[in-house]
């Protein structure tokens, strides 16, 4: 039945007259070749997970003895409105003839020797508690391999960002906002995406070869616990939350940096370490790294675009995931493997608050600000245009640059001011509103005044262009005043 809630295939074989530890021995041969997660449970069960797809989906693998038969289970994680087949697929397609294989074709004295010491050691990992045994954990890219695309991703857009002419040491706050930095203003207006985007954006080398270098030390431990789904999914939305709950209690000015995600899986590391899944005893060299990366992080207070609040806030709330994946799935199945529904979960609790963060705002306007700012460069270029009337080469020039570039500037100042006409404000806004609707047409008049008097060559427009001036001098005043 391929249309359902959730889906599982299960299929019992004899055993053989194998043991379970044998059983298990073969298991483990298999789930290396299909490159399948796996981890034995107990001494009754035997756990693997599929790789996912381009969903995220993916199926635990149940392998249990029951008397004298072997059981085999394919449980999708996650909901599957259509699971086309997949679980039995798992089973009869891909484990099962390799399993047989192995089956038919191992030594007898060999499958003897290597399930005693399978059996030695797991018995000793669920003695002890110890799941996860910090002394092997590798380092290079295998078994790594998100952590170390995470890396890669942050050279590549700072590369990017170097050659795109931003500066290699102080970035300015507008090249950050530019790249996808954390802005109050713009985030709580629609882009969202900043919350994101601004974990991959770094403020100058320094702070990217230090969070490269966290990064490292504390990926290789959180995706070694996690494995690479639920890892990519704790770093992301660790990272972005962090963002989201810094703008909303600190907010103001431009921020972004890697270390709210990298914050976060420390937090998720340190969850871990609170429960018995992983082993305590840590090599002294993990946390002299530990130790730099905190310092060196402390050391950038005097980049005012590093959210160090996020930091925080990233901690924390890695501490939280942390414990979501551990209580709703490590708890219980004691493995890797798995674990789909809680990593949807802590994705939607996290969309859930950044769509709360937008559509509870209490009007527009951090719409209206955003607006200010497009304004403000059309104005710009407006004033320095007129600024320019005192170097033209002739009158002909300056009533030309006026009436072609200048006064067109003005116009598109009011049309997009109309724009923000249906927003709704709070009585300061409405207020600041009006102003620049006024500011806006005295500047269309006072430079229609100077095109006039320039083209016609006369002064008698002289008084009241010095009326309108100072009308927009006053307005500029109460602005300022706002």
């Amino acid at each position: 039945m391929p249309f359902t809630w959730k889906t599982e295939f299960e299929k019992a074989l004899p055993i053989d007259g194998l043991t379970a530890w044998e059983v298990f021995s073969i298991a483990e041969t298999a789930c290396k070749k299909l490159e399948w997660e796996y981890l034995i449970a107990d001494e009754h069960t035997f756990t693997a997970s599929t790789p996912p797809n381009w969903t995220l989906t993916e199926e635990t693998i149940s392998i249990l003895i029951k008397g004298d038969q072997i059981l085999f289970k394919s449980q999708s994680e996650s909901i599957d409105l259509y699971e086309a087949g997949r679980n039995k697929k798992n089973i009869e397609e891909l484990l099962l003839p390799i399993f047989g294989e192995i089956k038919d074709t191992v030594d007898k004295d060999q499958l003897k020797t290597s399930s005693n010491t399978l059996r030695a050691e797991t018995l000793k990992q669920l003695k002890t508690g110890n799941r996860i045994d910090s002394e092997k954990i590798t380092f290079g890219i295998r078994d790594h391999e998100v952590t170390f695309f995470l890396m890669l991703v942050n050279v590549v857009v700072f590369g990017i960002m170097f050659f795109r002419g931003v500066n290699m040491a102080h970035p300015s706050a507008g090249d950050i906002t530019k790249w996808g930095g954390n802005v109050k203003e713009l985030v709580a207006a629609g882009e969202w995406w900043r919350l994101v985007t601004n974990l991959f954006v770094q403020i100058g080398v320094l702070q990217l070869l230090v969070n490269l270098f966290g990064l490292y030390f504390i990926g290789i431990m959180v995706e070694s616990i996690l494995g690479r789904v639920k890892y990519l999914i704790a770093y992301l939305c660790g990272g972005t939350l962090a963002s989201l709950i810094s703008i909303y209690l600190e907010g103001g000015g431009v921020t972004a940096g890697a270390s709210a995600a990298i914050a976060a899986m420390y937090g998720v590391f340190v969850a871990f370490a609170t429960t018995s899944y992983i082993n305590k005893k840590f090599n002294w060299s993990w946390f002299v790294c530990l130790l730099a990366y905190a310092f060196f992080n402390i050391k950038e207070d005097s980049n005012v675009l590093v959210d160090h609040s996020a930091n925080l806030f990233g901690f924390i709330a890695g501490i939280l995931i942390g414990y979501l994946f551990y209580f709703f799935h490590f708890r219980r199945n004691r493995a890797r493997a798995g674990g789909t529904r809680i990593s949807f979960e802590i994705l939607g609790i996290t969309a859930l608050l950044i769509f709360l963060f937008i559509k509870n705002r209490e009007n527009d306007s951090p719409a209206f600000e955003r607006a200010i700012m497009k304004l403000n460069q059309i104005e710009l270029k407006a004033v320095t245009q007129l600024q320019r009337l005192q170097i033209a080469e002739s009158n002909t020039a300056a009533y030309k640059l006026l009436r072609d570039s200048t006064l067109p500037q003005w116009k598109l100042f009011q049309k997009e001011l109309e724009k923000t006409d249906r927003y709704t404000l709070d009585e300061k806004f409405k207020l600041k509103r009006q102003l620049l609707h006024n500011y806006a047409e005295l500047r269309y008049r006072q430079t229609e005044l100077i095109y006039k008097s320039i083209k016609n060559e006369t002064t008698k427009y002289d008084p009241e262009i010095d009326e309108v001036s100072k009308k927009i001098e006053g307005i500029i005043d109460s602005l300022g005043a706002e």
